[in-house]
C-alpha cells in the first residue's frame, strides 16, 4: 500500500508539470462521460414518471376515477391505470349520480370524457383527441394551464392545446357534420392521454354516453376525506378504479393476496442474452475508442519520464513498481473525468432543461439526475483510464536504465506473436460478423469488438512494414513515417481510433445505402408499375375538376380513369376489409386505393392486368369483385367497415359478389361497383385519378410537372408512380454520422500529430539548428498528420464494408421473418440483399479527411526552436 501512495505522489506532481498533456487526457477520457451523463439526465427529465404524470391527470382533485366497464369486481395497480380482469365492455356506463352515490355524502365529482374526432381549419379534415372537461372548475386547476385567451363558457366554444397551431379566434370545423367551434384560447399539453386535443365543456363535443367503444369515462372527485386503499378496494367491488393521491402518499403493498396492489410495469425492458450480448459488446467498443485516444498521450507521457523512471530503477524499484507508476497517472486522471464528467454533464442537462423548459412552460418534466445510472458510467470513465495506462506501463516497466541514463534512444520491441493474435481474432470478428448475417445482430457487435481488439494488435505490425517503404519518399513525409514508425506505441494506437471512426462512418453509410437499394429493388405498391395515381382525402368535388384538366394536359393521350371510395353519411371516409384472416407471422400493405377501391370494369381491367368478361359483367350487375375467390360463399362476401383516419368500426355489411384469379399477390381484394356501396348505405366519394402511360414506363419529369401544378391549387393532393423511386436522396444519418467520424478523426489524428511533435521536439530542433527552414517543421508535423489519417481513414472505411453489410443483411433477415402476403393471401417473394457501397461518399472521406488533417497540422505547427543540450 505504501507502494501506491508513492506512486500517486509522483503522478500527482507529474500531472501538475504536464498540465497541457494531462488535460488533454482528462478530456478524452471525460467527454463521452460527460456526453453519456448528459443524455441520460435529459432522458430521464423527459421521460415522465407515473406519479409526475399525477397534477396532470388530478389537477387539484383528490382523486380520478376510471369506468373499467366491468360489472364484476377488479384488481388494480396503485395508479388505477391497469386493472384485471381486462376485456371488453360488459356494464352499462356508470352515471355520475352513481358515482356520487358511491362516493358518499359530501363528495362532488365532474366528467372528464375522452374519445377521437376529427376537425377542419378550412381544408381537409384532421384526427384529434377531444376531451369534456370544464377547466373553470377549481378541481382542474393545473391541468391544462393557459398559454393565451381563456376557457370555454359556451357549447360553442373550445381550447386547443399548442401543439395544434390552432390560433385563438379561428372558427373550425368540428366532425365531418361540420359543427362550428370557435377556438377561445390556448393550453398547455401534456405528456399524457389527453395530450393533443381539443376540450370544450361536457355535453359540447361528445354525444350521450350510450356504452359504445371509443369513448372513456371518467370523473375528478373532491372529497371531504382522502381516499384510501381500503376505500379503493371498495370502488374496485364495482368495477370502478381509482388514482388517489392519498394512496400514492402511502402505498399498498404489491401483490396476489387481499387488498394488495396489482403489479405494475412501467417502461420495463426485458434483458434478452441478445441485448445483453448487444450492450457488452458497445460498452467495449467504446472503452476501446477512448483507450485508443487517450493511450498515445501516456506513452509520450513515458517518453517525457524515461530519465525519471531510469533513476528510480537504479534506486532499486522494480519493473512492478514502474508499472503502478504509470498507472497512478491512469488511476488520478481517470478519476478526474469520472469526477469532472458527470458533474458538467448534469450542468449541461440543466442549461439543456432550461432552455427547453419544464412543464407547464415547455416539454421536460421536473428536472432528475438519474444518480443509478450515471454512477455506471463514471466507473466507466475511471476504467478507461487506468486501461488506456496499461500498454504504457508495460512499457515503463521494461525502461533499460543504463541505456536512458546514458542518453540513448531505447529501440522498440515487437513480439512475435502479436500479429498472429491479431489475426486471430480479426478472424474470429469476421466469422462473427457473417453468421451475424443470418442471425441475430449481436453476433455482428461481438464480433466488430473482436475485430476491432484484432486490429489494435496487428496495427503496430503494420506501421513498422510501411516505415520500411519511406526511402522513396520527400524528406517531410519520409522523417514523419519513420518517426510514426519508430514510436509505434504512440502512432498504432492513434491509427486504430481514426481507423475506428473511419469504419463506423463506413458501416452506416453501407448498411443505409444498401437498405435503400434493397427497397428499391422490392418496392411494393398499391397499383400497377408504371401507373401515375393523383389521390386525397376530403378533397371537393370542383377541386377535382379543376385537377381533371391538368391530368389530361400532362398526359395528352390517356384518358383519366376516375377512382372512388365510400364515404358515410357525414362525408368520412370508409374502408371494406375481410372480418378476420387466419395469417400468422405476416402483413399485408395497402395503398393510395385503400383496401377495396370502387369503380368500373376499367378499374378492373388495370389491377386484373387483362380482361375478365365474366368478372366485368358481374361488376355492371352490382357485384363486388373479389381477387380472393375462397373467401366467397354462396355469392357473398362479409365485409368490415372501418372509418378512416380516425378508426373506429361500423356494422360489417354482406354483399353480392363474385371470385376473380390473378397472377401472383394482389394489390387490392377487388373492385367494388358503385351500386354495391349505394345498397350498403354509404355513398360514393372521388378519391382521384389513375393514368397508365403508354408503354406503363415510370416518366419522373411528368409526375414532377403535375404534382407542381395541383400544389398550386391545393396541398391535399398527392401525385406518385409506381416504380418511380427518388434515388437521389442522401440520408441524412449519413451527414450525422460523417460529421461524428470527422469529429473523432481530425481530433484523433491532430492530438496523435501534437504529441509526435511534442515527443519529437529535439529532433525537429536539430533538424533546425542543421539548416532546415520553419517550412520543414511545418511540413514533417503534416506529413505525420497525413500518415496517421492517411493510413486509418482509408483502411478504416475498407473495414466497415463487412459490418455495414452485416448490418443491412440482418434487417433483411428481421423482415423476412415476416412474410408480405397480397389481399389474396399470396405472398411476395422473400426479400434479397442488394449490396449497395457509396463509393463517392466514401472516396471523398477517404481523400478529404487525411488532405483536411494534413492542412490543419500545417497551419499550426510550431516553428520555435528550443536548443538543447543532449547527453552522450
Amino acid at each position: 500500500m505504501s507502494a501506491l501512495f508513492a506512486a500517486l505522489r509522483i503522478s500527482r506532481r507529474d500531472i501538475w508539470r504536464a498540465k497541457a498533456r494531462s488535460a488533454l487526457i482528462v478530456v478524452m477520457i471525460g467527454l463521452p462521460v460527460l456526453a453519456v451523463t448528459a443524455a441520460l439526465t435529459i432522458f430521464a427529465t423527459r421521460e415522465l414518471t407515473p406519479e409526475e404524470q399525477v397534477p396532470m391527470l388530478l389537477g387539484a382533485a383528490d382523486a380520478r376515477l376510471v369506468d373499467t366497464g366491468e360489472s364484476r369486481p377488479i384488481r388494480q395497480d396503485v395508479l388505477g391505470e391497469s386493472w384485471e380482469p381486462y376485456g371488453e365492455r360488459r356494464a352499462e356506463p356508470r352515471s355520475q349520480e352513481r358515482i356520487q352515490a358511491l362516493l358518499g355524502q359530501g363528495a362532488r365529482v365532474i366528467p372528464v370524457r375522452s374519445a377521437d374526432e376529427e376537425y377542419s381549419t378550412g381544408g381537409r379534415y384532421t384526427p384529434i383527441g377531444v376531451v369534456e372537461l370544464d377547466l373553470r372548475d377549481p378541481m382542474t386547476k393545473g391541468m391544462f394551464p393557459l398559454i393565451q385567451g381563456r376557457y370555454p363558457r359556451s357549447a360553442d366554444e373550445v381550447v386547443a392545446t399548442a401543439s395544434r397551431n390552432v390560433p385563438v379566434g379561428a372558427t373550425i370545423r368540428y366532425t365531418r357534420r361540420g359543427v362550428t367551434k370557435h377556438v377561445v384560447g390556448r393550453v398547455v399539453e401534456q405528456r399524457t392521454e389527453y395530450g393533443g386535443s381539443l376540450i370544450g365543456l361536457p355535453g359540447s363535443l361528445l354525444p350521450a354516453s350510450s356504452g359504445g367503444s371509443g369513448t372513456d369515462d371518467a370523473w375528478l372527485a373532491d372529497l371531504p376525506a382522502p381516499l384510501t386503499w381500503a376505500g379503493t378496494l371498495r370502488l374496485n367491488q364495482a368495477g370502478i378504479a381509482a388514482m388517489s393521491s392519498a394512496v400514492l402518499a402511502d402505498p399498498p403493498s404489491v401483490g396476489k393476496g387481499p387488498g394488495q396492489a396489482l403489479a405494475f410495469h412501467w417502461g420495463g425492458t426485458a434483458w434478452t442474452t441478445s441485448g445483453m450480448v448487444s450492450a457488452v459488446s458497445g460498452i467495449v467498443l467504446a472503452v476501446i475508442e477512448v483507450v485508443l485516444l487517450a493511450g498515445p498521450a501516456f506513452a509520450v507521457g513515458i517518453r517525457r519520464r524515461r530519465r525519471e523512471l531510469a533513476l528510480l530503477s537504479a534506486q532499486g524499484a522494480s519493473a512492478r513498481h514502474l508499472k503502478l507508476v504509470v498507472l497512478a497517472d491512469g488511476l488520478t486522471l481517470g478519476l478526474v473525468a469520472a469526477v469532472l464528467g458527470p458533474v458538467l454533464g448534469v450542468g449541461a442537462a440543466r442549461v439543456i432543461a432550461v432552455v427547453m423548459g419544464i412543464w407547464p412552460a415547455g416539454e421536460l418534466g421536473p428536472f432528475e439526475v438519474p444518480v443509478g445510472q450515471i454512477v455506471p458510467v463514471a466507473v466507466l470513465g475511471l476504467v478507461s483510464g487506468v486501461a488506456a495506462a496499461v500498454v504504457p506501463a508495460v512499457q515503463a516497466a521494461r525502461t533499460d536504465a543504463v541505456t536512458v541514463l546514458a542518453g540513448r534512444r531505447p529501440t522498440a520491441r515487437d513480439r512475435a506473436g502479436r500479429p498472429l493474435a491479431g489475426l486471430v481474432l480479426l478472424t474470429a470478428g469476421t466469422a462473427a460478423m457473417l453468421y451475424g448475417t443470418v442471425s441475430i445482430e449481436a453476433w455482428i457487435y461481438l464480433g466488430g469488438a473482436l475485430g476491432l481488439l484484432g486490429l489494435v494488435m496487428v496495427t503496430p505490425w503494420l506501421v513498422r512494414w510501411i516505415g520500411g517503404l519511406a526511402g522513396g519518399l520527400p524528406l517531410p513525409l519520409r522523417l514523419a513515417v519513420r518517426d510514426a514508425s519508430r514510436n509505434r506505441g504512440r502512432t498504432a494506437p492513434a491509427v486504430v481510433a481514426v481507423l475506428a471512426a473511419a469504419a463506423a462512418f463506413s458501416t452506416v453509410a453501407v448498411g443505409a445505402t444498401s437498405s435503400v437499394a434493397t427497397g428499391e429493388r422490392h418496392y411494393r405498391t398499391g397499383y400497377p408499375q408504371g401507373t401515375t395515381v393523383i389521390y386525397g382525402d376530403d378533397v371537393p368535388k370542383e377541386t377535382w375538376e379543376r385537377i381533371r384538366p391538368l391530368v389530361a394536359e400532362v398526359f395528352p393521350r390517356t384518358t383519366p380513369l376516375a377512382t372512388y371510395q365510400a364515404l358515410d353519411g357525414e362525408g368520412g371516409a370508409l374502408d371494406f376489409a375481410l372480418e378476420r384472416r387466419s395469417c400468422r407471422k405476416c402483413f399485408t400493405l395497402w395503398g393510395p386505393l385503400g383496401t377495396l377501391p370502387v369503380g368500373g370494369p376499367d378499374l378492373l381491367r388495370l389491377l386484373l392486368g387483362r380482361t375478365d368478361r365474366a368478372a366485368e359483367v358481374a361488376l355492371a350487375e352490382g357485384k363486388v369483385v373479389i381477387f380472393d375467390p375462397a373467401v366467397v360463399r354462396n355469392g357473398e362476401v362479409r365485409l368490415a367497415v372501418r372509418r378512416l383516419p380516425v378508426g373506429g368500426e361500423k356494422p360489417a355489411v354482406t354483399m353480392p359478389a363474385v371470385g376473380a384469379t390473378v397472377q401472383g399477390p394482389a394489390l387490392v381484394l377487388g373492385v367494388a361497383p358503385e351500386a354495391a356501396v349505394t345498397r350498403a348505405g354509404y355513398v360514393p366519394g372521388l378519391i382521384g385519378f389513375i393514368v397508365r402511360p403508354e408503354g406503363g414506363r415510370p416518366d419522373p419529369e411528368r409526375e414532377r410537372r403535375l404534382s407542381e401544378a395541383i400544389r398550386v391549387i391545393t396541398p391535399d393532393v398527392t401525385v406518385t408512380t409506381a416504380g418511380s423511386v427518388d434515388s437521389g436522396r442522401i440520408d441524412p444519418t449519413l451527414w450525422v454520422m460523417g460529421a461524428l467520424a470527422s469529429l473523432v478523426v481530425l481530433g484523433g489524428t491532430l492530438a496523435a500529430s501534437g504529441l509526435a511533435a511534442a515527443d519529437a521536439r529535439p529532433d525537429l530542433d536539430m533538424l533546425s539548428a542543421v539548416g532546415a527552414r520553419p517550412r520543414t517543421r511545418r511540413a514533417v508535423a503534416a506529413g505525420q498528420a497525413v500518415f496517421v489519417a492517411g493510413l486509418g481513414v482509408p483502411l478504416g472505411l475498407l473495414v466497415g464494408l463487412l459490418p455495414g453489410f452485416a448490418m443491412a443483411s440482418q434487417s433483411v433477415v428481421q423482415r423476412n421473418d415476416y412474410r408480405e402476403v397480397g389481399f389474396n393471401g399470396v405472398a411476395y417473394p422473400k426479400l434479397e440483399m442488394v449490396l449497395s457501397v457509396p463509393w463517392p461518399s466514401l472516396v471523398a472521406v477517404g481523400v478529404g479527411l487525411p488532405l483536411l488533417a494534413g492542412l490543419i497540422a500545417l497551419a499550426f505547427a510550431r516553428t520555435g526552436v528550443t536548443l538543447t543540450r543532449r547527453l552522450g
